[in-house]
C-alpha cells in the first residue's frame, strides 16, 4: 500500500490537475480497506490520464498542403563581415602548405565559395546569398540547426526573416531543435522558450516565412532531441516517448504556439520503437541513413501510412568529414590548432559510401514513390559534413541539377530541362584502395555497408537527354537513351572529358577542371561533380558572384580563361 501510495503522490506531483489524493483519516477495518481500494483505483485512473498526449487527432492532419524541399541549414556556418567560417570548412586551410595546417596536409577538403565573396558584406546581403543560392538548387525553406547556450544565432534568424520580407523571397524557416543535452528540462524549456519567443517578438509570430501546418501549427524538426525531456527512474508505467513529447508539448506551451514536431531516425530502429514514437508525434524524418535493398524507409514509410502519420522523405548527397575527430569518436577537434597540436597519428575521418549519384538518386525516387510532402534535404552548408549543395568547389552544381530534376517529377511539373541536354560527370579524385602519400589520415565508415565501396572506383555521367544521343567520355563512346540515365565509364587519370552528339549535331561539350589521380597527395574522399549547366547555374546568381574551381590534380587548367 505504502508503495501504491508513493506512485500515486508522485503523479499528483507531475500533474497536480490531473490528480488528487485526498488525505484521509479512518479507524476500523472497513474504513482502512475501502480506503486501499479507493486509493488504487484512483491511481489507475490517473496513470491512464497522465496519457492525455498519447495519439492525438492531430498527429494525423496534414503536415503541408503542397509539396516542400526543406534543407537542414547549419545556422552558423555562413560568411559575413567579422564572422568567419568555421575552422573545418575555412578556406584559409584548404591548400595543403603555407598555412599552420600543413603537418596535416591541410585542415579542409571543402573550400565554399561564398568566402571571397561574403568577406566583407553584411550579414542581411550574405542571408540574401544563401536564400538565392538555396532557391536556384531548388529548395524552398531552412530548418535551422538549433542548439543551447548559442543565442547569437538567433541574430542569424532574424537576418533572415528580415531579408526575405524585405526582398520578398518567397522562403520557409523553422527550428530544429538539436542534441539538447544536459542540465535539467525546466532550465532547458526556459532557455529554448525565452530564445524563441524573442525571435517570435521581432519577427512576427504571423510570419508568413513560417513553416506552419494548414492548420496553423509550428513545424518544428527534431534531431538526437530525446535529451530535452527529464526520464524519471520510475516511468510508472508510461514510455520514454511519452515524456518525451510532454517535454516538447511544455516548450510549445512555454512559446505560446502549438508544434508539429518531426522527430528523428538517426539509426536502425525497431518497428516496435517506431510505433512508440508514432504514438506521440505527426511525423518522422531520417538522418543520413543510406539507401540500400533493406533501407530502413521502407519500415517507417510502412508504419506511418498505417498510423496515419507524415512520412517526410530525405536526401543527402555525400558523407565525408572534413572535420578532424579523435579516434574511434565523434568528439570533434574544434580548432585547427586542436587538430595540429593532437597530430597526423591520432585523427580520422567518418565516411559513408554513396556511390557517386546513386544513393542521392534512389533516395529521392523512394520519397517519389512514397508521395512524402516534404523532401529534406541533409544538408545546406554543413560543409564539414560534407553532404552540403551550398556552392563549394568539388560539390558544385551536379547534386542540385538532380534534385531540381526530381523535384519537377515529383510535383508533377516539366523538367527544368526539358528543352535541352544536359550532362553531370561524378567521380572521386582517386580509387578507394589507393594509399595516400604522404598526408593518410584514416577514414572510418560509420554506418552498415549498402553501397559497395568499390562502385566509386568508376566515373558515372548522368544525362538528361532530349533523344537518343551518343555519349563520348574520354574518347569512349556508347549510346544512351533520353530521359535520366546513369552511364559509368573505367576510371582513369586526368580531367574527364565530356560529348554529347545528337543526329551529328554536338549539344553538350566539356572538360572538367579538376582531374582524376593514381598519386593523391592526401586522403580526400569527397564526390566531384561538373556539369554542362555550370555557367548557367551560376550566372547572375548574386551580384558580384565568380565561381571558382578545383583543380588539384589538373595542373593545366587555367582558372583565368573561364
Amino acid at each position: 500500500m505504502r508503495r501504491a501510495l508513493q506512485r500515486g503522490l508522485a503523479l499528483n506531483l507531475l500533474h497536480p490537475k490531473e490528480a488528487i489524493i485526498m488525505p484521509v483519516y479512518c479507524a476500523g477495518n472497513y474504513l482502512k480497506y475501502y480506503f486501499l481500494f479507493f486509493t488504487y483505483a484512483l491511481l489507475i485512473s490517473n496513470v491512464q490520464a497522465q496519457d492525455s498526449l498519447k495519439n492525438l487527432t492531430e498527429y494525423s492532419l496534414p503536415i503541408t498542403n503542397q509539396k516542400l524541399v526543406i534543407a537542414h541549414c547549419m545556422t552558423n556556418i555562413i560568411r559575413y563581415k567579422g564572422h568567419e567560417l568555421e575552422d573545418s570548412c575555412n578556406p584559409a586551410y584548404y591548400a595543403a602548405s603555407g598555412n599552420i595546417t600543413e603537418p596535416l596536409g591541410g585542415l579542409t577538403q571543402v573550400k565554399p565559395m561564398e568566402d571571397s565573396l561574403l568577406a566583407n558584406k553584411t550579414l542581411d546581403e550574405a542571408v540574401e546569398f544563401e536564400m538565392r543560392a538555396a532557391i536556384r538548387s531548388g529548395i524552398d525553406g531552412f530548418q535551422f540547426y538549433y542548439i543551447l547556450g548559442n543565442s547569437k544565432w538567433d541574430d542569424i534568424i532574424k537576418a533572415y526573416f528580415r531579408v526575405a520580407d524585405k526582398k520578398h523571397i518567397n522562403f520557409k524557416f523553422t527550428f530544429c531543435i538539436s542534441h539538447p543535452n544536459g542540465s535539467t528540462e525546466a532550465v532547458k524549456i526556459n532557455e529554448f522558450a525565452g530564445r524563441i519567443n524573442n525571435i517570435m517578438a521581432e519577427v512576427g509570430r504571423n510570419n508568413p516565412h513560417w513553416l506552419r501546418t494548414p492548420d496553423g501549427r509550428l513545424i518544428v524538426y527534431q534531431w538526437i532531441a530525446e535529451g530535452l525531456a527529464d526520464i524519471p527512474t520510475d516511468k510508472m508505467g508510461l514510455t520514454d516517448q511519452y515524456y518525451i513529447a510532454r517535454a516538447y508539448k511544455r516548450l510549445a506551451d512555454a512559446v505560446h504556439e502549438r508544434f508539429a514536431c518531426v522527430f528523428t531516425v538517426n539509426t536502425e530502429i525497431s518497428k516496435n520503437i517506431l510505433d512508440s514514437y508514432l504514438d506521440y508525434f505527426p511525423a518522422v524524418w531520417i538522418w543520413t541513413l543510406p539507401y540500400g535493398k533493406n533501407y530502413i524507409g521502407n519500415m517507417i514509410a510502412e508504419e506511418c501510412k498505417k498510423r496515419n502519420r507524415t512520412f517526410t522523405g530525405s536526401v543527402f548527397s555525400d558523407f565525408y568529414t572534413s572535420k578532424l575527430l579523435k579516434e574511434d569518436t565523434w568528439d570533434m577537434y574544434h580548432t585547427a590548432h586542436e587538430a595540429v597540436n593532437a597530430g597526423i597519428t591520432h585523427v580520422e575521418r567518418k565516411y559513408i559510401t554513396t556511390g557517386l549519384s546513386y544513393n542521392f538518386r534512389k533516395l529521392f525516387e523512394f520519397g517519389i514513390k512514397q508521395n512524402a510532402p516534404i523532401i529534406n534535404v541533409i544538408t545546406w552548408n554543413d560543409y564539414p559534413e560534407g553532404h552540403h549543395l551550398a556552392p563549394e568547389i568539388n560539390h558544385n552544381e551536379g547534386f542540385s541539377i538532380l534534385l531540381n530534376y526530381y523535384k519537377s517529377l515529383w510535383r508533377g511539373q516539366p523538367s527544368p530541362y526539358a528543352d535541352r541536354d544536359v550532362a553531370i560527370v561524378l567521380f572521386k579524385k582517386y580509387n578507394h584502395n589507393v594509399k595516400p602519400y604522404p598526408y593518410d589520415i584514416p577514414v572510418k565508415a560509420f554506418q552498415k555497408e549498402t553501397i559497395k565501396a568499390s562502385s566509386e572506383d568508376s566515373t558515372e555521367v548522368i544525362t538528361l537527354l532530349k533523344n537518343t544521343a551518343r555519349l563520348t567520355v574520354n574518347g569512349h563512346a556508347v549510346s544512351v537513351a533520353p530521359g535520366l540515365m546513369s552511364t559509368k565509364f573505367k576510371s582513369q587519370t586526368g580531367p574527364v572529358r565530356v560529348a554529347v552528339v545528337d543526329n551529328g549535331k554536338t549539344t553538350v561539350k566539356f572538360t572538367t577542371p579538376e582531374g582524376i589521380t593514381d598519386h593523391p597527395f592526401r586522403t580526400d574522399r569527397i564526390t566531384y561533380t561538373f556539369s554542362s549547366e555550370f555557367g548557367r547555374f551560376y550566372n547572375n546568381l548574386f551580384d558580384g558572384f565568380v565561381p571558382s574551381y578545383s583543380h588539384q590534380y589538373n595542373p593545366a587548367f587555367n582558372e583565368s580563361k573561364q
